[in-house]
C-alpha cells in the first residue's frame, strides 16, 4: 500500500517528487524518501513520518539538485517505520537504489542466499533483496540486470530503480501491482495512481505485468521484460486537477461527502432512459451470459466495498429472484462453494488494484466463471482482468475512508440489477422497475437535500461522543447493512469501539452492554420493518441509552421514542441505505475532528490495498 513516485525532464525534480508524493499519502504515512540524480551522481534522503517531515528534514538536510528521481511514501508491511527501513534501498555498496511496493514472497529464502554469498543486511524489509540481487547479478547493462533479477522475485510488486552507473534512467515494473507511467511534453512520470500525475499530464500507461519502463533523457520506451519493445497504448484520464484540490474543503474527507450528488450524477450520466437501463460495457458478456442456466450470483469485496456488495445481494436478489452470496476477497479464494460458467462473479473494488480482490477474480476466471467488475480506476488491473467493467466514474477519492466511492458502488449495483432483471424471464421484481428508475432520476437531488438537512445536526451529534469508547448501531434488513457500514467509518476516523446489530438480536445477548447514557443510532428507514424497529428502540430505552434515530420525512413514531431524531428524505426502499448513509458519514467526520484525529489519514490504515 505504499506509494511510488518517479519524474524525468527537464525541470528541478525535487518539488514534483514531493508534490507528487504528498497526493499519493493515502496509500501510506509512516515514513517518505528520495532519490535524486543530477545524471552524474544520485543522492538518497529519506525519513520516518509523513511527506511533510520530508520536507522539514529537506530544509536543513538539503539534496542536490537534479532532473531526475524517484520517492516512496511507506505503509509498513515489513519491519517497522524507521530510518532504515525507509525506501528509497540500496544494497551493501549502494550501486542499485530501489523503491517498493508490495510483497516479495519469497524473500527469507533469497535473504538467506544472498548472506551466503557475503551479503550483509541492515533492514527488516522484504524490499531489501532487491538491490543486493542487483548487485549480485550486475551484468554492466542496468536494462539487462533488471531483466536477469526479475523471474527470481515471486509476489506481487512494483518497483522504480536507478543504478549509479546510469545515473541517467530510471526503471520501472508491474507485477500485479499498480505503477501508471504518465507522458508529458519532453517530460515523463512514474506513480502507483492516476491523482498525483494529474496536476502535469493527463495521458496514461498503466505499466502491465511483463512490461518494463525505461525512461531516459533521449527516450521513454515501453519493453517486454525479454526485450521486446512494445508500443504502449496510451489512456486518456478525464478527471482534472481541481478534482483533487482540497479547494474551501479542510479535509478531503468532508470534500468527499459533499462531492456525492455530483459523483452519483456521473454514475448515472447516460445510463438511464425512461423504461431502462443502458450498459453497453456489459454487452459482450451479457451476450454469452446463460440466463436461463444462472444458478447463483456471487458477490466479492472487502472493507466498504462488501457493505455495498451486502446491499447488491439484496438487490439482486429481490428484482431477479436468484440466490446471491457476498464473500470477502481475503477468504473467498480459500472458502468459495463449487463454482462454473452457471455462476456470476461480481467484484467490487474502489481503487480496482485491491490485492484480495484481484486473487478472487483470477479464481473465478478459473472456474470458468464470467466477471463483471464495478471499480473507480480507469485502467486498473481488475478492470483490465474482468470480463466486463462498469465505471463508477465518482472521481478521485483522496480520503482513506471510502465516502462517494460507497454510495457510488451502490448505485451501480442497482443498474447492475435492473439490466440484469430485465434479462431473466418472469423476473419476479419486473414490477418494482419502473418507480426505481424514477426514484434514481431523483437520487442526486435527494443525496443534496440530504446534506443540507443533516449536516448541522450532525455536528452537534458529534460533540457526545468526545467522550465515548462505545456506540452501537441498530437496524433490520438494509438498515442493518447499512449499520455495518456506519460502524467501520467510526472504527476508521474516529477510533470509536461502534458495533452493530440487527435490532432484533440484541435481546439475544448484546443487551447485557447497554448502560445508561451509552449512544446508540437507531437507523429506521425501511417501512415495512419500522414497527419491528419500533419494539426494539423501546427496549434498547428502557435500559437507559441515548438513542439518536435516523428516519424518514413524515415519520412521526419514531421521533416519539428516541432522544434525538434525524430526518432524510423519502425514497425507493432500495435507495435509503445511500441517503441514510450520509448522517452516518457526516458523524464518523466530525466525531474524528472533535477528538483531534487526522480523519484523512487514520492510523494503521492505508488506502489501496495492493498487499494480501
Amino acid at each position: 500500500m505504499s506509494g511510488i513516485v518517479g519524474f524525468l525532464g527537464k525541470r528541478d525534480a525535487l518539488p514534483i517528487l514531493l508534490d507528487c508524493l504528498d497526493r499519493l499519502e493515502y496509500r501510506g504515512y509512516d515514513s517518505a524518501g528520495v532519490a535524486v540524480s543530477n545524471r552524474r551522481q544520485i543522492q538518497i534522503k529519506k525519513t520516518p513520518g509523513r511527506v511533510r517531515d520530508l520536507r522539514f528534514f529537506l530544509e536543513h538536510e538539503p539534496i542536490l539538485q537534479g532532473i531526475l528521481g524517484i520517492g516512496h511514501t511507506r505503509w509498513a508491511t515489513h519491519g517497522v517505520p524507521s530510518v532504515v527501513n525507509s525506501h528509497p534501498l540500496s544494497g551493501c555498496d549502494g550501486r542499485f537504489i530501489v523503491v517498493h511496493n508490495g510483497i516479495i514472497e519469497n524473500y527469507p529464502q533469497l535473504r538467506k542466499s544472498l548472506i551466503q554469498k557475503g551479503h550483509s543486511f541492515i533492514t527488516d524489509t522484504d524490499t531489501e533483496v532487491i538491490p543486493h540481487l542487483l548487485e549480485e547479478y550486475d551484468t554492466g547493462n542496468f536494462e539487462n540486470t533488471v531483466q536477469t533479477i526479475l523471474p527470481m522475485l515471486k509476489g506481487s510488486f512494483a518497483l522504480a530503480i536507478l543504478c549509479r552507473a546510469e545515473p541517467d534512467k530510471i526503471i520501472a515494473i508491474s507485477q500485479d501491482n499498480p505503477l501508471v507511467l504518465g507522458v508529458g511534453k519532453e517530460e515523463a512520470f512514474l506513480a502507483s495512481d492516476i491523482p498525483a500525475l494529474l496536476p502535469y499530464t493527463r495521458e496514461i500507461h498503466p505499466i502491465k505485468n511483463g512490461e518494463m519502463a525505461i525512461l531516459s533523457p533521449e527516450r521513454v520506451m515501453v519493453k517486454h521484460i525479454d526485450g521486446t519493445i512494445l508500443e504502449p497504448k496510451r489512456t486518456f484520464v478525464e478527471w482534472n486537477v481541481q478534482d483533487v484540490l482540497l479547494q474551501d474543503y479542510k479535509h478531503y474527507m468532508l470534500k468527499e461527502i459533499f462531492e456525492q450528488p455530483k459523483a452519483i450524477e456521473e454514475t448515472l450520466l447516460g445510463r438511464l432512459s425512461p423504461n431502462e437501463v443502458n450498459l453497453p460495457e456489459l454487452e459482450p458478456v451479457l451476450n454469452e451470459l446463460p440466463v436461463k442456466r444462472l444458478r447463483k450470483i456471487d458477490i466479492v469485496a472487502s472493507g466498504t466495498s462488501y457493505h455495498a456488495g451486502i446491499i447488491g445481494k439484496k438487490v439482486i436478489e429481490q428484482l431477479l429472484g436468484i440466490p446471491v452470496e457476498v464473500a470477502f476477497s481475503s477468504e473467498f479464494i480459500y472458502n468459495h462453494p463449487p463454482l462454473d460458467e452457471h455462476n456470476l462473479v461480481i467484484v467490487l473494488s474502489q481503487s480496482g488494484e485491491t490485492a484480495d480482490t484481484l486473487s478472487a477474480l483470477r479464481e473465478a476466471k478459473q472456474c470458468g466463471c464470467p466477471v463483471i467488475a464495478i471499480t473507480n480506476t480507469v485502467g486498473s488491473t481488475i478492470s483490465r482482468k474482468a470480463d466486463s467493467t462498469i465505471y463508477t466514474k465518482a472521481g478521485p477519492e483522496l480520503a482513506v475512508a471510502s465516502t462517494k466511492a460507497y454510495t457510488s458502488q451502490i448505485v451501480a449495483m442497482i443498474l447492475l440489477s435492473i439490466r440484469l432483471a430485465r434479462l431473466v424471464p418472469d423476473s419476479p421484481g419486473t414490477d418494482h422497475i419502473p418507480s426505481l428508475l424514477e426514484a434514481l432520476e431523483r437520487l442526486p437531488e435527494d443525496v443534496e437535500s440530504t446534506l443540507i438537512m443533516t449536516q448541522d445536526a450532525i455536528d452537534q451529534f458529534a460533540q457526545v461522543t468526545y467522550d465515548q469508547d462505545h456506540l452501537f448501531l441498530i437496524g433490520r434488513g438494509l438498515d442493518y447493512v447499512l449499520a455495518l457500514e456506519g460502524a467501520l467509518k467510526l472504527q476508521e476516523v474516529a477510533y470509536i469501539h461502534a458495533d452493530a446489530y440487527a435490532a432484533g438480536e440484541m435481546k439475544h445477548g448484546t443487551m447485557a452492554l447497554i448502560t445508561p447514557g451509552i449512544p446508540v443510532i437507531a437507523l429506521a428507514t425501511q417501512q415495512q420493518v419500522l414497527n419491528k424497529v419500533i419494539s426494539n428502540i423501546k427496549e434498547i430505552k428502557a435500559r437507559g441509552a441515548f438513542v439518536v434515530g435516523v428516519t424518514t420525512i413524515g415519520d412521526e413514531l419514531v421521533g416519539e421514542v428516541v432522544d434525538e431524531v434525524l430526518y432524510v428524505p423519502e425514497t425507493h426502499p432500495l435507495l435509503m441505505p445511500v441517503l441514510a448513509a450520509i448522517p452516518l458519514q457526516l458523524l464518523a467526520y466530525y466525531s474524528g475532528t472533535v477528538r483531534g484525529h487526522d480523519v484523512d489519514r487514520p492510523r494503521n490504515l492505508a488506502k489501496s490495498l495492493t498487499v494480501e
